[in-house]
C-alpha cells in the first residue's frame, strides 16, 4: 500500500455537509464563516501536515501544527476565498504546504552556501530512481512545475494524491472525470516524473 493509500485510510471522516456548508458561506461572504470552517478541517490538516513532515530529511524546523497554521494564513486565514468543494479547498492546502515546505528548503540550502540539499525518499513509488534512493523535494517540486506546464491535469492529480491524500475518488470528482482517466493521469504522471526525476539523481 503505497503513502496515499495509507493516508486516506487514516484520515479522520469529517462531516462533509457540514464542511460544505461552511464553504457555501464562505462563497457567500457570510462574516465568521471561516471560523466555522476551521474546527472542521482541522485534525485532517494536520494529519496532512504530519505526512508532509515526517517525510524530510533530518535538521528540518518546521513542526506539523506550525504547518497547518502557515497554510491556513496563505489560504486567506479569516478571509478564505471561495472553494468549490471539499477537495477544491483540501487540494488546495496541499499545495500551500507543498509551497511552503518548498520555501524553506530553498532558504535552508542557501544559508548553507548550496551544500546538504533536503531530500525525502518518495515511498509512493511515484518515481522510483534506484530503488528508493531519496531525491530533492526542490528538484521533484521543480520536475512538477514543469508537468503542469505541459499536462496539467495529471500535475494536478500528483499534488492532490501524494501532497493532498485525496483519494482516486474524490479527484474524479474534482474534475469531473471518471476515476478510470484520474488512474491514467496518475499512471502517466508517475512513469513522467520517473524519467525527469531519474535523470536528476543521475546528475
Amino acid at each position: 500500500m503505497g503513502y496515499a493509500e495509507a493516508m486516506s485510510d487514516s484520515l479522520p471522516k469529517p462531516d462533509s455537509a457540514r464542511i460544505t456548508r461552511a464553504l457555501q458561506r464562505i462563497s457567500d461572504g457570510q462574516s465568521g464563516a471561516a471560523d466555522d470552517l476551521m474546527p472542521l478541517v482541522y485534525d485532517e490538516l494536520r494529519l496532512i501536515a504530519h505526512h508532509r513532515v515526517e517525510r524530510l530529511a533530518p535538521g528540518q524546523t518546521i513542526q506539523a501544527t506550525a504547518l497547518v497554521h502557515e497554510a491556513w494564513l496563505r489560504l486567506g486565514g479569516d478571509e478564505l476565498s471561495a472553494f468549490g468543494s471539499r477537495a477544491h479547498f483540501f487540494g488546495t492546502a496541499s499545495l500551500a504546504m507543498r509551497n511552503i515546505l518548498v520555501e524553506r528548503v530553498r532558504q535552508r540550502n542557501s544559508e548553507e552556501g548550496g551544500g546538504g540539499r533536503r531530500r525525502e525518499v518518495l515511498r509512493t513509488g511515484i518515481a522510483e530512481v534506484e530503488g528508493d534512493e531519496p531525491l530533492d523535494l526542490v528538484a521533484l517540486d521543480a520536475a512538477l512545475v514543469t508537468l503542469a506546464g505541459e499536462y496539467p491535469r495529471p500535475a494536478e492529480v500528483v499534488n492532490l494524491r501524494y501532497f493532498g491524500g485525496l483519494s482516486m475518488e474524490a479527484i474524479a470528482e474534482l474534475h469531473e472525470v471518471s476515476v478510470r482517466t484520474v488512474e491514467r493521469d496518475w499512471l502517466f504522471a508517475r512513469s513522467w516524473l520517473r524519467r525527469v526525476l531519474g535523470d536528476e539523481a543521475g546528475k
